[in-house]
């Protein structure tokens, strides 16, 4: 049994072996065919291979991982369930985002809040490029007053590969647009930007924000001429390279 000091309430407890993104996101991806493989672009890093994902033994304790379970079990329910055709908006015959019509917004931000905060304060290699510093301590606090934020507060915008070849599980990272910082996750197929500046949101993801009391459009983008494939074709040269020499 592993005990040490619960990030989250301090106390020196039992740790769990917790997940960070949801066991279920990773679960969507595997197909039967071997274990999941988990990937990141960050020079001197490969893939990896895992049967449920990345976990962390020194993030919390049991106590504190139930704080999250209402916020994970919502947030799988709503995201993992198939899509229904008539809430896709297409344009000329295209589908360019898909809307959820009846969101819980408290439940689904919490989600969003709590998996920033898990990555920013775990020790698993995974997640090292998520890192808060100031806004850690604002992201506990809402976690622990139950308390979702206004739209602005750690804004979520959310992104969708529909092509199952989208659904790598490429590794967290930070990302700008218009020079305003945000924290990008990739979750069965989805990716979250998550926005950790005080600055306000562009205007051209205000549409797609996460909002109390209103529709959650996710935008729908094309894998093939997205840069995570990009990223995939050159983790696969270096797969290939490493393969060669061990050979």
């Amino acid at each position: 049994m592993n005990v040490g000091s619960c990030k989250m309430c301090g106390e020196t407890r039992p740790l769990i072996k917790a997940h960070v993104i949801p066991r279920s996101f990773f679960k969507q991806l595997i197909d039967g065919s071997g274990p999941l493989k988990m990937a990141s672009d960050k020079p001197g890093t490969y893939p990896r291979t895992s049967p449920t994902g990345a976990y962390d033994n020194q993030l919390v304790c049991g106590r504190c991982e139930e704080l999250f379970a209402p916020w994970d079990g919502y947030a799988q329910k709503l995201l993992l369930e198939p899509y229904k055709d008539s809430s896709y908006i297409k344009f000329e015959g295209q589908r360019h985002a898909y809307v959820f019509q009846d969101v819980d917004y408290r439940r689904l931000k919490l989600f969003f809040v709590s998996l920033l905060w898990r990555a920013s304060t775990s020790a698993e290699g995974f997640y090292e490029r998520i890192r808060l510093g100031p806004f850690e301590d604002s992201a506990k606090q809402m976690i622990l007053e139950n308390d979702p934020g206004e739209t602005e507060r750690f804004a979520v915008n959310l992104a969708r590969f529909e092509d199952p070849l989208g659904r790598t599980m490429l590794g967290p990272d930070r990302t700008k647009f218009f020079d305003i910082n945000y924290c990008r996750f990739y979750l069965a197929g989805y990716v979250a930007y998550i926005k950790v500046d005080q600055r306000k949101s562009p205007d051209f993801l205000q549409e797609f924000l996460l909002c109390q009391g209103r529709p959650f459009a996710v935008i729908l983008r094309d894998f093939r001429t997205s840069k995570e494939l990009a990223a995939l074709r050159k983790l696969a040269r270096i797969v290939s390279t490493r393969s060669k020499r061990r050979g």
